[in-house]
This record gives C-alpha cells, sequence and structure tokens, in this order.
C-alpha cells in the first residue's frame, strides 16, 4: 500500500514539474512564439506577398525608427525611470536639422550634426532635471517634451518642408548588402546598446540603480552621472529616428514624432517577455519593434483601417504590462 502511495506522489510530482517547465519556458520564449505565430497566420492569410524578401526588406526599413527609439528608452527603463518626452524630442529634432537645409541652405551632413546634436541637449535637459533637481522622470520628462513641441513650432513656424536635399534623401534610399541603409543603422545602434548594457561597468552600473538604487548608492555607483548619461544617451537616438524618419518622407511636417511614443514602450515591454527575466533587454525591445511591425503589415494587407494598428499597440502595451505583473507577483509569492 505504502508502495502505491509513494508511486503516486512521484508521478503527481513529477506532473508539477512538468507544468511548472511548460510554464517558464512559454514565459521565457513567449515573445518569439508570438512572433512565430503571427508570422504564420499572416503567411498563411497573403502566401504570395507577404513572405516575400522585399516585403521583409520594407518591414526592416519601416521599423528602423522605432527601433532606434525603443533602444532609447529600453536604457531608461533599465534604470527604472521613463522618459515621455521621446516623440516630441523626435519632432524638435526634425525641426532642427530640416531648419539648417531649409533656412539656411547648410549641408546634409551639418543637419545631421543639428539633428542628433538637438536630440542631445534635450537629453541632457531630461538627465539634470531627473537626477540633480530630483523632479519624478514622469513630470520631469513630459515639461521638457512639452518645451521641444513648442520650439518645434517656432523653428518652424508650423511650416511644411518638402523636396529636401536629394543628398540627404539618399539616407533612406540607400541599400547596403541588400538591406535598407537605415535598417542597418537600427541594428547598429541595437547592437552599440546591447554591448553597453551586457558587456560595460556602465551597464553594471544601470543594471544595479534600477533592481536597488538605495544599494546601488552603499556600494558607491554614480547614480547622477550614470542617468544623466542615460538620457543624453536616450535623446541622441531621438535624434537619429529624426533623421531617419525626415529622410524617408524626404520632408518634414509639424508633430512628426508624436506617434512614436506608444509604440516604443509597447516594443520595450514586450522585451521583457525575452528569456523569462524581468528586466528590460536591448535585444527584446528590438525584436519586439519588428514584431509590432510585422503584425501593422499583416493588418494593412489584410485591408484593415489604419486605426487598427493603433488598437493593436495599446492592446500589446496592456497586455504586456499586465503579464510582467502577474509574473512579478509570482516571484514575490504575492
Amino acid at each position: 500500500m505504502s508502495v502505491s502511495v509513494n508511486a503516486a506522489g512521484t508521478d503527481a510530482a513529477v506532473g508539477a514539474r512538468r507544468k511548472l517547465s511548460l510554464r517558464v519556458a512559454a514565459e521565457r520564449w513567449s515573445l518569439i512564439i508570438a512572433f512565430l505565430a503571427a508570422a504564420a497566420i499572416f503567411s498563411a492569410a497573403r502566401p504570395s506577398t507577404f513572405v516575400a524578401w522585399a516585403n521583409a526588406r520594407a518591414i526592416l526599413d519601416n521599423a528602423s525608427v522605432l527601433c532606434v527609439l525603443a533602444v532609447g528608452v529600453t536604457l531608461i527603463l533599465v534604470l527604472g525611470e521613463f522618459d515621455l518626452s521621446v516623440g516630441l524630442v523626435v519632432g524638435f529634432c526634425a525641426a532642427a536639422g530640416v531648419s539648417m537645409m531649409a533656412f539656411h541652405h547648410l549641408s546634409t551632413g551639418v543637419a545631421v550634426a543639428v539633428s542628433i546634436g538637438a536630440g542631445g541637449v534635450a537629453g541632457l535637459a531630461n538627465g539634470i532635471a531627473v537626477a540633480y533637481v530630483r523632479i519624478p522622470s514622469f513630470i520631469a520628462t513630459l515639461a521638457i517634451g512639452s518645451i521641444a513641441a513648442a520650439a518645434e513650432l517656432a523653428i518652424t513656424q508650423t511650416s511644411i518642408f518638402a523636396g529636401l536635399s536629394p543628398s540627404y534623401a539618399t539616407i533612406a534610399t540607400t541599400r547596403v548588402a541588400g538591406l535598407p541603409l537605415r535598417a542597418v543603422i537600427a541594428a547598429i545602434v541595437t547592437l552599440a546598446f546591447l554591448v553597453l548594457l551586457r558587456a560595460t561597468v556602465y551597464g553594471r552600473h544601470a543594471s544595479s540603480i534600477g533592481d536597488n538604487v538605495a544599494a546601488a548608492r552603499l556600494t558607491g555607483v554614480p547614480i547622477e552621472r550614470v542617468t544623466v548619461i542615460a538620457f543624453v544617451l536616450c535623446g541622441l537616438t531621438a535624434g537619429l529616428a529624426a533623421v531617419l524618419v525626415t529622410s524617408s518622407a524626404n520632408s518634414y511636417y509639424p508633430n512628426i514624432g508624436t506617434g512614436y511614443l506608444l509604440p516604443a514602450y509597447a516594443a520595450a515591454y514586450l522585451g521583457l517577455s525575452l528569456g523569462g527575466g524581468l528586466r528590460f533587454n536591448v535585444l527584446g525591445s528590438y525584436l519586439g519593434v519588428l514584431l509590432l511591425g510585422m503584425v501593422t503589415t499583416g493588418l494593412t494587407m489584410l485591408n484593415q483601417p489604419s486605426w487598427m494598428a493603433a488598437l493593436v499597440q495599446g492592446a500589446v502595451l496592456l497586455v504586456a504590462v499586465a503579464g510582467v505583473a502577474i509574473r512579478r507577483r509570482s516571484v514575490l509569492g504575492r
């Protein structure tokens, strides 16, 4: 009798472990599973167009702006902070760079440098406000974003600029080994931030601040400096994103960056699903952007209305955040 009881208990334990391992595997690879599932669904629905190399290339190209932004946002999230100004900073940087060509007839190189530099300045303002003035990042970045939006309109006088310099448009039209230059730039930025967070002292400091800021301060981590650098880097990515989006459109229009905030955070939170951890990671954010881009493209091919993409992005962000909350409660046992 005792043997059969022990056998039953062993079977139950094995079953419980199997269920737990399946759950862990699902959590660890949920982003990859969602990516493959979406690809399979749209491939089955539009086999002649969705699986074409031209479509894959277009998805990579269209996702490049959001990839660059999401990577910068991820660095801020690693610190446990938020930057709600990135979309508005993109518009400010776009206005600053384009105005160099439209009003002052300067070269493409100067316009690119001004756009990226303007993003760095906005990031520096965010970093100082959060790290040294100790304003909560929600409030500080909203305020800086509002100032950036006002500066954008002041620079351009709400004008629309079309037909920019042909050399500026080549940023979007150039191919590198068959891939769009914009997609290559996004991949390089992602790789650079991946190395920064995983293989440098700065990355370890940033992660320690996000894990426990009080403990990080006690161990001598220069919290203020690390925070300012993170916001500056995020601002630089916003400036680069401004270059990528205006070169693709070969034009500028007011509030050009306002639509990027939500999908950037949706992608970053999707990235938490990669690896089963509870820490934001650059590679996960990159894959999250590609997933959103693939879904948006698939919906367009299925002739869905344009608002459907925004609905999906909002739903993805809500589900991703809810999933993180549930996993954290299970880890903490609450």
